[in-house]
């Protein structure tokens, strides 16, 4: 497969619990991974090592096997929210996690596999998008709130 085909976003871990990624081009900001999929990053990252990874890494993706990827995801069905259940080894564990709708802002269709593969930020690339003023920013799924010491939100 081309190189033309993956995408890539950068998440960051927000209020030390949650993966979200922002996308100027979607409009997306601070869109949440959950239900099974900020546990996936957090193995995947972890066992890469990747570097400052809370601050921001590539995850680059696509709906066809590319070089290097880390993990395949098997759609697995639809749910009454509009988002789609994927499984799939993760470092060595069976898991299963939730897209929202999101994804179908990235594919036509909910892909029937999503290769995905995590690496350190590139040099210069800021993860978090402060849209302008005029600008709208939006999300399908809000991350958790964090929690105090007490684990109380």
């Amino acid at each position: 497969m081309s190189d033309r085909h993956v995408l890539t976003l950068y998440p960051y871990l927000r209020n030390g619990t949650c993966w979200v990624f922002d996308d100027e081009r979607t409009g997306l900001k601070e869109e949440a991974f959950v239900c099974g999929m900020s546990e996936m990053i957090s193995r995947v990252v972890e066992a890469k090592a990747v570097p400052n990874a809370t601050r921001g890494f590539a995850m680059s993706f696509a709906a066809e096997p590319f070089s290097g990827h880390d993990v395949e995801l098997h759609w697995i069905r639809p749910d009454e929210n509009c988002g789609n259940w994927y499984e799939g080894t993760v470092v060595g564990d069976h898991m299963e996690g939730w897209l929202c709708p999101a994804l179908l802002l990235y594919f036509e269709q909910a892909p029937r596999r999503i290769f995905v593969r995590c690496d350190p930020l590139p040099a210069g690339v800021n993860p978090i998008w402060n849209p302008k003023p005029g600008e709208t920013a939006r999300r399908f799924v809000e991350a958790p709130p964090a929690s105090d010491d007490r684990g109380n939100s």
